[in-house]
C-alpha cells in the first residue's frame, strides 16, 4: 500500500548521522563489544569495554559518543549517566559492520531477573540514539520491578528542571513484553508496556516545574510489541502549580517511522503540548500475533493533549474488540487535527472522538472499508462516525467538532453505526459511498445536539446510507462520485473523474485555526488547509470558488500518480442514445484502443453486468445490449481501458 505524501520538511535538531568510528566528535569516544571486549580495557576501538554495567558506571560529558559493535548482543541494563548540551549532545550509536547491535534488557549471566528497561535515562538530556536495536522480553521477575512493566528505552524526568533534546534515528524496537500475561480484557488498562517511554513526574512544588521538551523520532522501526510503540506521559500538576504547557511534555515530532504488529497503539501521547505525527506507517495495531498482546489499539490515541497534528500517515488493518479506529481522539484533548491520512481495514471504524474534546478535526482523509467489527457484547462498537459524551463515568460533551472533506468508502458487506452526542458539530463536504452490501449507518443512527448547532450539509451520498442521516443534510448531493478506480488498492484510485457531481459543489467553510501554525514544529503547516489529500490547491474561504466534496479538490482531469507526477485524464466518455432502451453505444474519444472492459453499475454501486475484452465496432465506438432483467432507472457505465478509467451516467427507459 502506498500513498501520496506532502513535502513538509521539518527539523528540530541538525546533527550528523554517526555510523562508524571514523566520524569522531571532539568529546571522548567509548567503544563496547560483548564479543571481543573486556571491562578492564580502556574502551578504545582497539581495546573496547565488554558490558553495559561498565559503560553505565562512566560519567558521560557533552560531546561524548558511545559506540556498540554491530553484530553483538548486550544483555543487561544501560543506565545513561550524564547529559550533553544542545550544541554538543551525547551520541549513542554503533560501529563496525553487520546487523545493528542489540541491547536486550535481559539479566543474562548477571542474574537477578530481567530489567524494567534496556536503556534508562533519569534526569539527563541532550542525547541522540542512532542505529541500535532495542529489545526487552522480560521472562524472569526482578525484585522491586512490577511484573506488568517493560520498556525498551525509558526516559524519566522526576527532578526539578526541564529536560530537552532527545533524538531517535534509525532505531529498531522489537520483542518488548512484560512478564504478566493478558488473562482478561480488563488487564488492558493497567498495561503500559512500551518500546519507548517518555515520562515526567507530577509538578508539585512552585519553581520546580518540569517536563520533557524537543523530541524527534524519525526513520525507526517497531515490531512485535506487547502493547505500545511510543508512550509520552506527563502526570500533570497539583492545583495552582504550572500551566497547560509545563504540565505536559512539549514539542514532540514523530516522522517516517514504521510500526508492524503492536498489541496496542503505535503512538500514545498523554498530556502533550505541541505534537506532530506525520508520514508514518501503522500496520496492524491491536495485533494478536502473540497471546501476551491485549489485541486492542488504534494507530494513534491521544489523551489530554493540546495542539496535536496527525497527518500523512497510513493506518492499515487496525484490530481490536473495542476502540481500534484508524486514529482515535480520546478524552479531553484541545486542538486535534487529523488530516491527510489514508485509513484502510480498521476494525473499529473511521472517526472516534470521546468525551471532553474541544476543536477535534478530521479533514481530507480517505477511509476505505473501516468499521466492520461485529462484537456481540457491544452491538454498536463499529462506527463510521462516533462522537461520545463521556469521560469515564462523567458527562463531558465534545464542543466544536469538524468532520469535513473526507472520502469514506465501504464496498464490503457490513453495516456501521453513526453515534453523535456533542455540542456544535459540523459535518460537511464528505463523500459517503457504500456499495456491495455495505450500509453506512445501517446499525444505528443516534444524534444529539444538546441544543447547539448541528450542521450537516453538502455531503455526497451514493449507495446504502441510512435515510435518517441523509435526511438531516441541509443540502445533500446524490450521484456516482466517478472515482478514478476504487479497486486500485491505493489512495490514488480515489481521485475524481469528470463529470463527478462533487466538483465545486462543496461549501466554503473553515474549521478552527491551528495554534502555532508557521512556528516551531508547525512551521511548515498553514493555519488552514491549502491543499487536498493529493496536493491539489484548495481554498476553504471560497475566495477562489467553491471546493469539491471529498478529499480530492481537482476539478476533473488531473491525475496524481504514486510518484507525485501528474497527467491529464480523458474526459471523452459519451453514451448515446441517452435515455436508452436496450442497445447502448459508448464512444471513448482519443483513446485509440481496440478493446475495453465494461461494467454496468446501479445507484447502489452493485455491478449488474460485465463485458470483458469488448471489441470496438468502429474506431472509438463500442456497443452492447443490456440484460432484459435490468429495470428502468439510472445507471453508470464504467470503462476500464488499461491505464484509463472512464465512466458516464445513462438513463434506461424501455417504455
Amino acid at each position: 500500500m502506498r500513498m501520496i505524501k506532502g513535502c513538509l520538511v521539518m527539523l528540530i535538531i541538525c546533527v550528523p548521522i554517526i555510523t562508524n568510528a571514523a566520524a569522531f566528535q571532539s568529546g571522548t569516544s567509548y567503544f563496547i563489544s560483548s564479543s571481543t571486549g573486556e571491562d578492564s580495557n580502556g574502551g578504545t576501538i582497539e581495546f573496547p569495554y565488554k558490558t553495559l554495567q561498565k559503560i553505565s558506571s562512566i560519567s558521560l560529558q557533552p560531546d561524548d559518543t558511545v559506540y556498540f559493535l554491530r553484530g553483538d548482543r548486550f544483555d543487561g541494563h544501560f543506565v545513561v549517566n550524564g547529559s550533553g548540551t544542545e550544541a554538543m549532545p551525547i551520541v549513542i550509536t554503533a560501529y563496525g559492520e553487520g546487523e545493528k547491535p542489540i541491547l536486550s534488557g535481559e539479566a543474562g549471566a548477571t542474574g537477578g531477573g530481567d530489567y524494567q528497561e534496556a536503556i534508562y535515562v533519569l534526569n539527563h538530556d541532550n542525547m541522540i540514539f542512532d542505529g541500535l536495536e532495542i529489545q526487552n522480553e522480560r521472562k524472569v521477575s526482578r525484585v522491586g520491578i512490577d511484573s506488568v512493566d517493560a520498556y525498551g528505552i525509558y526516559i524519566l524526568n522526576n527532578g526539578k528542571e526541564i529536560l530537552r533534546n532527545f533524538v531517535f534515528r534509525n532505531m529498531t524496537f522489537r520483542n518488548v513484553y512484560a512478564i504478566k500475561e493478558m488473562n482478561d480484557p480488563d488487564d488492558f488498562n493497567g498495561l503500559e508496556v512500551a518500546a519507548v517511554r517518555i515520562e515526567s513526574a507530577k509538578n508539585k512544588v512552585p519553581g520546580e516545574e518540569k517536563n520533557i521538551q524537543d523530541v524527534l523520532m524519525e526513520d525507526c522501526y517497531f515490531t512485535n510489541l506487547q502493547r505500545l510503540g511510543v508512550h509520552m506521559k506527563h502526570f500533570g500538576g497539583n492545583t495552582g502549580i504550572g500551566n497547560d504547557s509545563i504540565n505536559r511534555n512539549m514539542n514532540l515530532v514523530f516522522r517516517n517511522n514504521s510500526f508492524l504488529n503492536t498489541g496496542g497503539t503505535c503512538i500514545l501521547p498523554t498530556n502533550t503540548y505541541n505534537c506532530l505525527i506525520e508520514h508514518n506507517v501503522f500496520d496492524h495495531p491491536g495485533a494478536s500475533t502473540d497471546p501476551r498482546m491485549p489485541g486492542r489499539g488504534s494507530s494513534v490515541w491521544t489523551w489530554r493533549c493540546h495542539n496535536t497534528v496527525i497527518q500523512y500517515n497510513q493506518c492499515l488493518h487496525i484490530r481490536g474488540y473495542l476502540d481500534s479506529h484508524g486514529i482515535h481522539i480520546d478524552h479531553s484533548n484541545v486542538n486535534t487535527f487529523v488530516q491527510y491520512n489514508y485509513m484502510e481495514d480498521c476494525e473499529g471504524g473511521f472517526v472516534e472522538i470521546l468525551g471532553g474534546n474541544l476543536n477535534a478535526v478530521y479533514r481530507f482523509n480517505i477511509s476505505v472499508n473501516d468499521g466492520w467489527r461485529n462484537n456481540p457484547n457491544w452491538i454498536n462498537s463499529n462506527h463510521t462516525l462516533w462522537i461520545n459524551e463521556k469521560t469515564g463515568e462523567s458527562v463531558h460533551y465534545c464542543d466544536s467538532t469538524y468532520i469535513y472533506n473526507n472520502t469514506i468508502v465501504s464496498n464490503n458487506a457490513y453495516s456501521t453505526a453513526i453515534d453523535i452526542d456533542g455540542k456544535n458539530t459540523y459535518i460537511f463536504n464528505n463523500i459517503f459511498y457504500a456499495i456491495n452490501g455495505s450500509n453506512i449507518g445501517g446499525k444505528q443512527v443516534a444524534i444529539e445536539d444538546q441544543g447547539t448547532e448541528f450542521f450537516l450539509s453538502n455531503n455526497l451520498y451514493f449507495g446504502a446510507i441510512a435515510d435518517q442521516f441523509k435526511n438531516m443534510d441541509a443540502s445533500p448531493v446524490y450521484g456516482f462520485p466517478y472515482f478514478l478506480n476504487e479497486y486500485q488498492g491505493e489512495a490514488q484510485g480515489f481521485q475524481l473523474q469528470f463529470p463527478s457531481p462533487v466538483l465545486s459543489t462543496g461549501i466554503a467553510k473553515r474549521g478552527p485555526v491551528l495554534p502555532g501554525a508557521g512556528y516551531g514544529i508547525f512551521k511548515d503547516i498553514p493555519s488552514f488547509p491549502e491543499t487536498d489529500f493529493f496536493g491539489n490547491p484548495v481554498d476553504m474561504s471560497g475566495a477562489e470558488g467553491l471546493p469539491n466534496i471529498g478529499a480530492c479538490n481537482d476539478k476533473g482531469g488531473l491525475y496524481i500518480d504514486e510518484n507525485n507526477a501528474s497527467s491529464h485524464l480523458h474526459k471523452g466518455c459519451f453514451i448515446y442514445p441517452n435515455p436508452v432502451d436496450t442497445s447502448l453505444f459508448i464512444e471513448l474519444q482519443s483513446l485509440e484502443i481496440e478493446s475495453v472492459d465494461i461494467r454496468i453499475v446501479d445507484m447502489q454501486g452493485r455491478t449488474l453486468q460485465v463485458f470483458q475484452n469488448l471489441k470496438a465496432v468502429d474506431k472509438e465506438l463500442f456497443s452492447f445490449d443490456l440484460k432484459p432483467e435490468i429495470r428502468d432507472g439510472i445507471y453508470f457505465v464504467i470503462a476500464d481501458a488499461g491505464a484509463e478509467k472512464l465512466s458516464a451516467r445513462f438513463i434506461l427507459d424501455r417504455n
